[in-house]
């Protein structure tokens, strides 16, 4: 929306306030200013009259005139074609700088052009930098100011103005026209909108003896018509240039009178060309009339018959070609509910013309009267136009929307306490009508007919807050009681996630398998089956006739799909629920790895093939702090064999299988399967429910370098490493930051001992360890071992 200081003056005196506080205002209450500037017409642009012109004696398409500027008569040469004697114009003078020339910027001086002297410039709107208007010279009349010859142009009203574009949000249909903004300032800055005047050059006849109107039905638009005679139209100045800025002029003069009445008011305005909807079943004063009948169409729109259908109300204007004299109008304002529009325009998707239907779907200016007055007005003033007196009215009973509330609502709603005065006038001011009820607490809200995004107690706050200004209101902290949302289910869910992005950075893939499993293939697996009568007893098909209690045999039929597809190389993993012959549910991570780890690629010749090592890497990388324990050094093997579902281990390789442990307790097995089921893949099943998912905790680093310390030792070939590991850890020496084997290696000549090769990490966090301390610790953990497990040091 693009306005003027000018023509906001049509509605309301601003010419007091700075023009820069008015545009901050107008954003702070939602009407968001884009652009702001003042025209800037060049100096030395003057007043000048054509007093006379002829053409070029040796150019056919200019002409020399003779323009006066009231000190002085100017002969200027020009090309434009509506040159006109008496005409007022805009005439620039040798040293004026033009921003718009044809070369772009231009400084007027006295020239020659094909041997004829050209003192000045007669200018068209463009190259004042104004909007287009034409395409010759700007044409000036009396809706520019006092025309003083000799007088600058920048210093008349129209050209001594500020233009203002506005963003309109949907809902403010109300604010899509002039006068919209001019109430909105009035609200602000409590002034008072200026009221159209009596209309001279009125006909007396009254439009009644030229004009029926009928209706077949009860229709829902409100319609108000009036009758002008046109001798001849002009179009104004101030009309052509607040068009152009909108990019809304047409050629036609009329239709430019329809389109400005509706930009300044709000109101939709029609007009018909009266001969052409004359009837010949009516004659009114010995001659014919004109009857229009209003009635629905097709699609249940109101529209407008005579002959033939003319317009759709609220969504076509018709066929609108009018010219510039001797013709007699029917002037057409209407307002139609932009909801109930808007719905049938939906619902049929009708599309008529989008300016209008964009106008009337967001909500028009009901005051119909002021809109037709307006125009009228406009028209007279301007132009040779007569107007008929009288009106037809064709109004529907609305009901008016009203609002209960109470003051102390208002104040709740908005965060502050406004004293009962001041809410009053600010509703007042923004053409609210308040009426006091039975209980003294509640009052009605009586809402105007223009504003259709109102319809509760919450837009009612909005308004008051939008006028009395959100700066003022003092900012409190919130007031709220917050449930702690951070429960058990969510940190089980992150750290569930967790363990999938884990699992898929190392190149596993995750799947999704059926809940229920063939009971037949868990007890070839040696896997737990539910007792008999806790086994489904309707299933959806006779392979899936139980629920699974192992993720495992679901991810091994996936693997042998895909080899079947020639897939060698898989690596999958699931997350999900199982169940114990109890029935009773757990959450487990399975994960399963087939065929090589990397494939030939240079520069590796030869592929990376998956070992347990490897493996149980992965395992450790993706689950953390985890430790392995080889399932035949568990004397209670057959007791955690069952508490993770295995009737037996006869899936497990005899000499490449461990529980999986975490701080002690064990969570789940990892292995290799046996040679006879398959001889290259590996699978790890584990236990991913905790009551303890605590926040990892911060802990302090040295940023002293770390020192490595390699011992080999002789001790029995039986003794496991994570015995050897677990005593040196409890013995909690100084220094010892971690401890894994490195080497081991087994020979007759040790006669049943092996060489273990572990390697210590030292590191202090006051300093730099010195060889004494560091030997020390050394000497320590060689004593222990020599204790526990009878090692000696291998020379």
């Amino acid at each position: 929306m693009i306005f003027t200081k000018y023509l906001l003056s049509q509605f309301v005196d601003i010419s007091h306030l700075d023009i820069n506080e008015v545009c901050v205002r107008l954003s702070s209450i939602g009407l968001e200013v884009e652009s702001a500037y003042a025209l800037n017409v060049s100096k030395k642009v003057v007043v000048g009259k054509i007093l006379s012109y002829e053409a070029h004696p040796d150019a056919s398409k200019l002409n020399v005139c003779k323009v006066s500027i009231g000190t002085q008569e100017l002969q200027i040469v020009c090309g434009a074609n509506n040159l006109k004697a008496e005409a007022y114009v805009a005439v620039a003078l040798e040293g004026a700088k033009i921003p718009n020339g044809k070369n772009g910027g231009m400084l007027i001086q006295k020239t020659t052009l094909r041997g004829v002297e050209s003192c000045g410039m007669l200018c068209s709107s463009t190259e004042l930098g104004l909007p287009k208007i034409n395409d010759g010279i700007m044409i000036l009349d009396k809706t520019a100011g006092s025309l003083e010859l000799g007088k600058e142009i920048s210093e008349l009203p129209l050209f001594d103005d500020y233009v203002i574009e506005v963003g309109i949000t949907p809902n403010r249909g109300d604010c899509l026209s002039v006068l919209g903004i001019a109430r909105e300032l009035a609200a602000c800055y409590e002034l008072r909108l200026k009221r159209e005047v009596d209309m001279d050059n009125v006909i007396t006849l009254g439009l009644g003896r030229v004009l029926q109107i009928l209706t077949d039905e009860k229709i829902n638009a409100h319609l108000l018509y009036r009758v002008v005679e046109i001798k001849q139209a002009y179009l104004p100045l101030d009309i052509a240039l607040a068009l152009a800025r909108n990019g809304s002029l047409s050629e036609d003069i009329v239709c430019n009178f329809l389109e400005f009445g509706t930009y300044m008011t709000g109101v939709i305005l029609n007009a018909y060309k009266l001969r052409e909807c004359e009837s010949k079943d009516i004659v009114l004063d010995n001659g014919l009339a004109a009857q229009l009948r209003i009635k629905k169409d097709e699609n249940g729109l109101e529209a407008v018959f005579a002959n033939s259908k003319l317009s759709v109300i609220g969504v076509s204007y018709g066929e609108r070609h009018f010219g510039t004299r001797s013709e007699i109008l029917i002037i057409e304002a209407s307002y139609v509910n932009p909801n109930s529009l808007a719905k049938v325009l939906c619902d049929n998707a009708i599309m008529g013309d989008t300016q209008l239907t964009y106008r009337t779907t967001r909500g028009s200016n009901p005051d119909l009267e002021q809109g037709i007055e307006f125009l009228c007005t406009k028209m007279v003033g301007t132009s040779d136009v007569l107007v008929y007196s009288g009106s037809h009215n064709i109004a529907q009973s609305t009901e008016e929307i009203s609002i209960k509330t109470t003051f102390g609502a208002i104040n709740q709603l908005i965060g502050t306490q406004l004293e009962k005065e001041e809410i009053a006038m600010i509703l007042k001011r923004l053409d609210f009508k308040l009426d006091a009820t039975c209980d003294e607490n509640f009052f009605m809200i009586c809402v105007p007919p223009y504003r259709h995004d109102i319809q509760g107690i919450q837009d009612v706050a909005e308004e008051v807050m939008r006028i009395y200004g959100i700066d003022n209101v003092p900012s409190t902290p919130l007031f709220c009681l917050q449930t702690h949302n951070a429960n058990a289910t969510y940190f089980a869910y992150k750290h569930t996630r967790d363990l999938a992005h884990r699992l898929i950075a190392n190149g596993f893939v995750e799947c999704i398998h059926y809940v229920f499993a063939s009971s037949q293939k868990l007890q070839e697996l040696g896997f737990v089956r539910l007792e008999e009568e806790l086994e489904l007893i309707n299933p959806i098909t006779n392979d899936l006739d139980t629920l699974r209690t192992s993720l495992l045999p679901s991810l091994l039929d996936s693997i042998k799909r895909n080899e079947n597809f020639g897939y060698k190389n898989l690596a999958l993993f699931e997350i999900g629920s199982v169940y114990d012959d109890k029935r009773n549910e757990s959450s487990k991570l399975a994960f399963v790895a087939s065929g090589y780890k990397e494939e030939e690629c240079y520069p590796h010749t030869k592929p990376e093939q998956w070992d347990f090592f490897s493996f149980g890497a992965v395992c450790q990388r993706c689950l953390g702090e985890v430790g392995f324990k080889n399932i035949r050094d568990e004397s209670n093997k057959d007791e955690l064999l069952a508490s993770f579902g295995f009737v037996s281990e006869k899936i497990l390789h005899p000499y490449q299988s461990a529980f999986v442990y975490v701080k002690d307790k064990p969570i789940g097995i990892i292995a290799k399967l046996h040679p006879q089921i398959d001889a290259d893949i590996f699978i790890c099943e584990v236990q991913v429910e905790s009551n303890d998912f605590a926040l990892t905790q911060a802990q302090e680093f040295s940023k002293y370098q770390k020192s490595m310390r390699d011992l080999t030792i002789l001790l029995d070939r039986d003794i496991p490493f994570y015995c050897v590991r677990e005593a040196i850890q409890k013995a909690e020496f100084a220094y010892l930051q971690n401890v894994y084997p490195i080497d081991v290696y087994f020979d007759e000549s040790l006669e049943g001992k092996m060489a273990l090769s572990i390697r210590m990490v030292l590191q202090s966090n006051d300093g730099t360890l010195k060889d004494t301390q560091l030997n020390e610790v050394v000497e320590n953990v060689l004593k222990l071992l020599q204790d526990t497990f009878e090692a000696t040091l291998r020379s």
